[in-house]
């Protein structure tokens, strides 16, 4: 299986390599936005094209539509989208447990977005998707359907200051996206993003950013206009980035997550958390580090809740060699449960970002500890290409492994090894222009011991995508 994706891997770098460059490649990982059209397309800003001279681009006359101009500020709206085409093949999806041996399907998503900006002071944003599955995936899942629905509608209101921040009011529905997207993401890989409702307060001085939410995941429904707020789960606290010197910033957050209908151990009672953390990042003379942790408190239903999270990234890139490689690790620890102690241990990532560790997308920070040393190279400036080897392991002989949602895979809490097993991955990905993108990618997760003992299988999964925004 490995060869044959190393087949594909190539015929694809060598249509890559043959095709004349563009603009600076960019993956689907975090913080690696392509500059022209912003991850989160909410941050997208065209207001330059109100000079005629600026505008080359087919998408040009769309991207900035003048309305009027006043001394509060310019008037227009701007109109974007997205085309994602997202061919997917698993062997032994969710580790063969209640899954086929093999499944492969298209996923489709269909964006278009209207962005309204009414002089310096208010703004009013709106984007509409179509997401589709052709094909059978074989197993339940909520991320693959949603039919023309909202994906996110709110409005901004921006107050004139004279302290010389920007203090911004926001209302509505959106996607939110902080830090790594450890904690807190998009979840780009699968087909339907996440949405939150709620309130949203964010001010920026000096470089540095604070963000105060209260807001509520959404409840997909795969019909159209169905999709509502979860009032089960409401994510509310505060996440302020700043610079600490030239080369280092900051993150630090606390967070607070309620769910009324949180399961371990077998229950169901309301779990609380508080999430205290911080993140550290930067990069200098070729270096790069990113480094989180965060530490839980709270309760579910009468039981206390300890527990905890560490994650780092660091690397070197040799930036005068040809193809500028890099080589880097990555490591994370998510506590475990100690089903012998009156205290819950495992640790809630709340909405991570998948994949999380690998490619399959089959785990969440919860009970996992894993080390994962990587090699990146640049063939051209259009293109990576990214080899991982990742190794996990269990925290807690007691806790199972979950999957997304925090769902525990059956029979995993009561296996005695702690070896989960070990992912190599290959993953190439091409920015053609800033409007198209392509990717494709091969993992294969071999399972260890604690898979096998609950009786489950080796993962294997193939990605072909293609990307278009205006």
């Amino acid at each position: 299986m490995l060869r044959r994706y190393a087949v594909l891997l190539g015929v694809a770098a060598y249509a890559i390599l043959a095709a004349p460059g563009s603009k600076d490649a960019r993956a689907e990982s975090p913080e690696l936005h392509d500059p022209t059209y912003s991850f989160l397309r909410y941050n997208d800003n065209f207001s330059y094209l109100a000079d005629p001279s600026k505008r080359a681009d087919f998408w040009d006359p769309v991207k900035f539509m003048p309305i009027t101009d006043s001394a509060y500020g310019m008037s227009y709206l701007s109109i974007g989208g997205e085309v994602r085409e997202r061919f997917e093949a698993y062997g032994n999806q969710n580790f063969g447990f209640k899954a086929p041996p093999r499944d492969s399907y298209l996923l489709q998503r269909v964006q278009t977005n209207f962005d309204l900006h009414v002089t310096d002071f208010f703004r009013a944003f709106l984007q509409i998707g179509d997401d589709r599955i052709f094909g059978t995936r074989g197993v339940t899942s909520t991320t693959d359907t949603d039919r023309f629905d909202v994906n996110q509608a709110f409005v901004d209101i921006r107050l004139p200051s004279p302290l010389g921040d920007k203090p911004d009011f926001r209302v509505g529905r959106e996607e939110l996206l902080f830090g790594y997207q450890r904690l807190i993401a998009v979840r780009e890989g699968p087909n339907v993003r996440r949405d939150f409702d709620g309130l949203r307060f964010t001010d920026q001085f000096a470089g540095a950013t604070l963000d105060i939410l209260d807001v509520r995941p959404l409840t997909n429904e795969p019909g159209p206009m169905g999709d509502f707020a979860n009032y089960n789960q409401r994510l509310w606290g505060a996440y302020a980035t700043t610079p600490v010197f030239q080369a280092l910033k900051a993150d630090l957050y606390w967070l607070n997550y309620e769910n009324l209908t949180g399961k371990y151990r077998g229950m169901t009672a309301v779990e609380q958390r508080r999430t205290y953390g911080i993140r550290l990042f930067g990069d200098a003379a070729g270096f790069d580090w990113n480094l989180e942790g965060s530490f839980q408190t709270g309760t579910f239903g009468s039981r206390d809740i300890r527990a905890g999270m560490l994650a780092g990234i660091a690397g070197y890139t040799f930036r005068d060699a040809p193809w500028m490689p890099r080589i880097g690790v990555s490591t994370n620890y998510a506590s475990g449960d100690n089903a012998h102690s009156a205290t819950i241990g495992t640790f809630n990532a709340m909405f991570p970002r998948l994949p999380y560790f690998a490619e399959t997308s089959m785990l969440v920070p919860a009970n996992v500890a894993d080390v994962r040393p990587v090699f990146e190279v640049r063939p051209t400036k259009d293109m990576l290409v990214v080899f991982g080897w990742d190794t996990l392991w269990r925290v807690s002989s007691t806790d199972g492994l979950y999957g997304s949602g925090l769902t525990e895979y059956a029979g995993t809490n009561a296996v005695r090894s702690s070896r989960i097993g070990t992912e190599l991955s290959a993953d190439a990905r091409w920015q053609f222009d800033k409007h198209l993108s392509l990717g494709i990618i091969g993992s294969e997760l071999f399972a260890g011991p604690a898979i096998q003992e609950a009786l489950g299988k080796t993962i294997r999964f193939f990605v072909l995508y293609a990307k278009y925004k205006f």
